[in-house]
């Protein structure tokens, strides 16, 4: 951190709504090159902190001061904070899809960003487009440029995002949960990305995050947030070696990592505070899974699968490669692997959601992709998804109630007050008061609009649900309650789970058996405990080594140590991970 004077100052920010205050005087500044990181569970006011710094918080009364170098930003005019915002102060939100244009293409997104803040020629722009996309790690670039959002992975948007942001060399960047849903390595490559950025332009970071790993290892400072104020802040190794707030020393004791019990279910930094270190009740222990991998007869048996898919510019791109694996019911199969291995793919061709071009999908006796029409709607009430974003995969103008009966209407099941009683029984399993059913999404949060989702894949009794990053947008205490819930409906609806997940913590807690995908194909498959105890392929150790770990110098030595592996791997093409820069720095 450098002594020179702060390019961002913030002090006694208050956020109002009417009479609701959810931001509450908090102060902090951040200096040219500096990485900050305001962390906290949902609902702290983190976000709403870094929209006020954007004056993008529509209908908000913002007391106090935000000064960027000598200019105060809460007195300039739209007109001004306009030239400001994304030119001396980028942001990258935390879903890339709600902030990239769907009908227009990557290419020109882009280079309408390059030229708002920098005038230059189309082509110009255009090859600085091509650079920035190269530089934040995205295979084939120029054929690239032409495609749409739709057509990039959540890892592959979120790295546009990161793009554009670095497009206008801000003097200050705010990375809004940047890493939340991205596989473990993609997210080391956008941390490293900011650590770069930050290096070579004096750009000031201020990172929002829950996940304390991250922070623990890009972070110089960090301001800890709960209920609208800052009630901690201290240098990253001395937060973390000495916390002096309870809710920060219970914030640290609710990490999940690959040594947490996968018999007990997962605690909340509410938990934690409230009961200590003491064991919980078991909830849906794992054991019953186990007990399926080992005698339970075969649900899903899949052979040989593969599908290519064909670019834009004729190029043949093969998504799944010759995989094959068995689900036994009653367990939970994990599938695990980077942002474009195919596990997505994977998932929607075992609910014959699209189309395969070798192999086959065995569900009990029946194969799907030969069945059409109400044969093939019959079996589809026994397989479900949850998707990754509740946000969009519910309907924003519908309420709880009527997305949970949606699938019951489509079927043609049962009379309204049947259908009525269906809903109410789905919102009990899932743990959401009735209250809840004349509610819209967009009042609810990412956890209660998770639950939603879960409850309308229960809503017509299914045996089989496809679980596809069906927590990687939420924070870890919501994530923990959803987790715990599934492992709960597991144990009482006897359930089978295809779980897929870039996260192999949360992989270790769920799956009694874990396959590993690389770039289309299975590299890897055992029983959790084998798996996890001595992973056999050079790939499996990689993303081992690639998992964050809540300890400052651990979490600095893992980055140096994963830089030199992927190096060596060749995983990193055209792109030196800053992390092997930085190790003795601090």
């Amino acid at each position: 951190m450098t002594d020179a004077a702060p390019v961002l100052r913030v002090q006694d920010l208050t956020v109002s709504y009417g009479d609701v205050t959810p931001v509450k005087g908090i102060s902090f500044d951040v200096r040219p090159g500096e990485r900050i990181g305001l962390v906290g569970e949902s609902g702290s006011g983190k976000s709403l902190t870094a929209l006020s710094i954007m004056r993008l918080n529509d209908g908000a009364t913002l007391g106090g001061s935000i000064r960027l170098r000598d200019r105060e930003l809460l007195s300039l005019t739209p007109r001004q904070m306009t030239r400001v915002r994304g030119g001396e102060i980028a942001m990258v939100y935390q879903d890339p899809m709600s902030s990239l244009n769907p009908v227009r293409t990557i290419g020109h997104q882009l280079v309408e960003a390059i030229r708002l803040h920098e005038r230059m020629p189309k082509e110009a722009a255009r090859a600085r487009a091509v650079e920035l996309l190269t530089e934040v790690g995205v295979p084939l670039p120029e054929e690239r440029l032409g495609q749409y959002p739709h057509e990039f992975s959540g890892g592959m948007r979120q790295r546009v995002m990161i793009a554009m942001a670095m497009s206008s060399r801000p003097a200050v960047l705010i990375a809004d949960e940047p890493t939340t849903a991205l596989d473990v390595t993609t997210q080391s490559r956008i941390i490293d990305l900011l650590d770069r950025l930050a290096d070579e332009h004096g750009t000031a970071v201020i990172l929002i995050t829950h996940d304390l790993g991250v922070a623990a290892g890009f972070c110089e400072r960090i301001h800890v947030m709960r209920h609208g104020r800052i009630i901690e802040e201290a240098p990253v190794d001395t937060l973390y070696a000495h916390p002096e707030h309870p809710y920060t020393k219970a914030l640290l004791g609710a990490v999940v990592d690959l040594t947490v019990d996968v018999h007990q279910p997962i605690r909340t930094a509410a938990e934690v505070l409230e009961r200590g270190t003491e064991p919980l009740v078991e909830a849906g222990s794992i054991s019953s899974v186990d007990r399926a991998r080992e005698s339970g007869d075969v649900l899903v048996d899949v052979v040989g699968l593969s599908k290519v898919f064909t670019l834009g510019s004729g190029r043949r791109v093969t998504a799944v490669d010759d995989v094959s694996f068995q689900i036994r019911r009653g367990e939970t199969f994990g599938l695990v692997g980077e942002s474009g291995s195919g596990k997505s793919t994977v998932s929607k061709a075992v609910l014959a959601l699209g189309g395969i071009d070798a192999g086959t999908v065995d569900f009990d006796g029946h194969q799907p992709h030969r069945m059409r029409g109400e044969e093939l709607r019959r079996l589809r009430r026994r397989m479900q998804m949850v998707f990754q974003d509740p946000f969009s995969a519910l309907n924003r103008r519908q309420t709880v109630a009527q997305i949970i009966e949606a699938p019951l209407l489509a079927h043609g099941i049962g009379t309204r007050a049947s259908r009525a009683d269906k809903v109410r029984e789905a919102m009990h399993r899932v743990r959401l008061d009735e209250e809840f059913a004349h509610r819209l999404p967009r009042s609810m949060s990412g956890g209660q609009c998770q639950r939603v989702s879960i409850a309308r894949s229960l809503v017509l009794e299914p045996e089989f649900l496809v679980l596809d990053e069906s927590v990687s947008a939420l924070d870890v205490s919501i994530q923990a309650q959803v987790l715990n819930l599934l492992r709960e409906l597991q144990a009482e609806l006897g359930l089978t789970y295809l779980f897929i997940s870039h996260d192999l913590a949360v992989i270790r807690y769920m799956s009694s058996t874990v396959a590993v995908m690389q770039q289309g194909r299975i590299v890897e498959i055992g029983a959790r405990d084998q798996l996890f105890a001595a992973p056999q392929h050079e790939y499996t150790r990689g993303l081992m080594a690639a998992i964050p770990v809540a300890d400052p110098a651990a979490e600095r030595r893992r980055r140096a140590e994963a830089a030199a592996l992927w190096q060596e791997q060749g995983a990193v093409t055209g792109m030196v991970p800053a992390a092997a820069g930085r190790g003795g720095r601090r």
